[in-house]
């Protein structure tokens, strides 16, 4: 998934992330060197795809270096003014309002701040983010989450509000629970405050053209070999399940009854063309035996194939 270098619009304070002189050892309670407090935070919960950190924020100049993870600031506090330096941005934060900080992208901020700040920060893992774009059936490598300062975003605050009272919780499934609310937030992300918002997929259109081109040719050279769906669907950077339903939708069987048909056409062409055993050539054309080859020939042209030959 693409990240933005850029920041559109006027953006707010992160804390540095986790690295050189940001360990394991950031606990509650915990200070760093850039005047961030840390007041709880899920990290060692086992939380999938993100880490939520509630912090105050103590000074008002600060730099923060390029990073690898997404990051999600939620302002809990008054109001207030910021401007970051390196793009020459400004804003104003209100209470509940979102910004986003895509990975890759250094940022030199001044808060106009009056006492300290509360934030609750959501990192978010690239790789997350690429797989929830897969889910939904978009190309991840086309998407780009992008950077927004003090946005009202009423879906996402509401998680990112459900988190934070997780993040204090230590009720009864609380890892399903914060891993669910996790899902919910890539969706809303990507549907709200990611490049394919603006250009979303049509799957209405289906799988057609070349990609539905490139599937067809991976399952021919492939054959032979096993064939798992999820395999066949990252050809084209899918889930599974819509996956199945486009390529239903455009080629008239399932996936999987698609390559048993091949599988069989091959075969009616070695049972005509050459004098191998049945074991042969099932194992020529992907079958696990020659008795799991004669099941499905028979199922499907009502004869047995020494019937055939």
């Amino acid at each position: 998934m693409k990240t933005s270098s850029r920041l559109n619009g006027s953006l707010r304070h992160r804390p540095p992330e986790r690295g050189a002189g940001h360990t394991a050892a950031h606990e509650a309670g915990s200070r760093n060197g850039d005047g961030i407090m840390t007041i709880a935070s899920s990290h060692g919960r086992g939380w999938e795809g993100i880490e939520v950190e509630e912090v105050v924020h103590q000074v008002d100049d600060f730099s923060l270096p390029a990073t690898s993870r997404h990051l999600l600031v939620f302002h809990l506090d008054r109001s207030l003014e910021v401007a970051e330096h390196r793009y020459g941005q400004r804003g104003i934060l209100r209470e509940g309002s979102l910004t986003i900080l895509p990975a890759g992208a250094p940022t030199d901020w001044h808060l106009d701040r009056h006492g300290d700040i509360r934030h609750l920060h959501l990192h978010a893992d690239e790789r997350f983010l690429h797989q929830m774009a897969v889910e939904i059936g978009t190309n991840p490598d086309t998407v780009e989450l992008l950077s927004s300062v003090g946005a009202r975003s009423p879906e996402v605050e509401q998680i990112g509000l459900a988190l934070l009272r997780e993040l204090h919780s230590e009720g009864l499934g609380s890892k399903i629970y914060a891993d669910s609310l996790t899902m919910l937030l890539g969706v809303q992300l990507l549907r709200s405050h990611s490049s394919s918002a603006h250009h979303p997929v049509r799957v209405q259109d289906g799988l057609t053209g070349v990609p539905l081109k490139r599937v067809t040719e991976y399952i021919e050279e492939y054959l032979t070999e096993d064939l798992p769906l999820a395999t066949v669907a990252s050809i084209v950077s899918m889930s599974p399940y819509h996956f199945t339903r486009l390529f239903r939708r455009a080629v008239g069987v399932s996936p999987h009854q698609y390559i048993i048909g091949r599988r069989l056409e091959r075969a009616k062409l070695l049972l005509a063309a050459t004098d191998w055993s049945l074991a042969v050539i099932a194992r020529e054309v992907g079958f696990a035996s020659g008795s799991h080859l004669a099941i499905h020939f028979e199922r499907t042209t009502g004869m047995n194939p020494s019937q055939y030959r």
